[in-house]
């Protein structure tokens, strides 16, 4: 390797490492909660919890075919 392409890679390794920081930190990529379950296959798992920065309560819901995770705003519950 020459010289060059030597301090080239020195330099585009960190960077690319502070620009995958920066976009996966908090407050910067984030799934948007959906406002019902995506599909008939998908399972509620019984699991809520408040988001801390909309103070949103939701919950989880599970596709067993593909693995995936899906966060939905909890329906208000009649009382």
């Amino acid at each position: 390797m020459t010289g060059a392409l030597v301090h080239v890679i020195w330099l585009a390794v960190p960077a690319a490492l502070v620009l995958i920081w920066l976009f996966f930190r908090s407050g910067g990529y984030k799934r948007q909660p959906l406002d019902a379950p995506p599909g008939e296959e998908w399972t509620f798992t019984g699991e809520r919890f408040v988001d801390p920065k909309s103070g949103v309560l939701i919950e989880v819901w599970w596709n067993a075919r593909s693995g995936e995770r899906a966060y939905v705003r909890a329906r208000p519950t009649s009382t």
